[in-house]
């Protein structure tokens, strides 16, 4: 994997944490579908800021907008022991806080990141899954590769219509110290995680019609 892939993945995992500690402190994550859903919208934010923070792409799914690259991470770091699962809620662990404790400099150097997506939390987490799936079907996106801004509702399925940021394109980058990225990577590329990462992206692959049915 390129340095560039490396930092993209340490970040996006990093900022999923963050994100899910915010909207479980102002309302709460129930389940994949809204953890999707708040991320799209964080996504979303930041790129009309210019900033690449988060590096997910989201195509056009029965509940709207989808990104298999979260799903993973979603079941990667809940087998890993960052997240786990309740009855009907998603939330981070002791060694899923403590990873964001020991990167508190590192936020407060991102701090314009971390600003937008906590006001996405603040605007949306306390509103159940449901709602804002309806919510987000009656955004307006500017649809890439197509050039026309269209209501999401009406966006044709398996469309892509979010494209991560490229860093040329970007007016800042999350920025990780090489020392911290290094240390980063050691820590979500444990030797549990790298036998399950196969796996796992296999059981996706072969688990194209589940997303049709439930399309987290």
């Amino acid at each position: 994997m390129s340095e560039t892939g490396i930092r993209e993945r340490v970040t996006n995992v990093l900022l999923l944490l963050h994100l899910m500690q915010q909207a479980n402190s102002k309302g709460q994550v129930e389940d994949e579908l809204k953890l999707q859903k708040l991320i799209f919208l964080a996504e979303k934010a930041l790129i009309v800021k210019r900033l690449k923070g988060f590096s997910y792409n989201f195509f056009r799914w029965l509940k709207g907008p989808f990104s298999k690259n979260v799903r993973l991470d979603f079941i990667l770091l809940t087998q890993c022991g960052f997240i786990r699962k309740e009855k009907d809620r998603i939330e981070l662990t002791n060694k899923g806080k403590e990873i964001l404790l020991n990167c508190s400099e590192l936020f407060d150097e991102n701090r314009g990141f971390l600003k937008t997506i906590d006001t996405v939390t603040d605007a949306y987490s306390k509103y159940p899954p449901d709602k804002i799936k309806e919510l987000v079907y009656g955004m307006e996106i500017m649809v890439p590769r197509i050039g026309h801004i269209m209501t999401i509702r009406d966006i044709p399925m398996s469309q892509l219509m979010l494209f991560k940021m490229s860093d040329e394109r970007a007016k800042a980058v999350f920025e990780i110290d090489d020392s911290m990225l290094a240390t980063l990577e050691l820590t979500f590329d444990s030797e549990a995680c790298i036998s399950l990462a196969q796996a796992v992206d296999d059981a996706v692959e072969g688990r194209v019609h589940e997303f049709r049915i439930r399309d987290n």
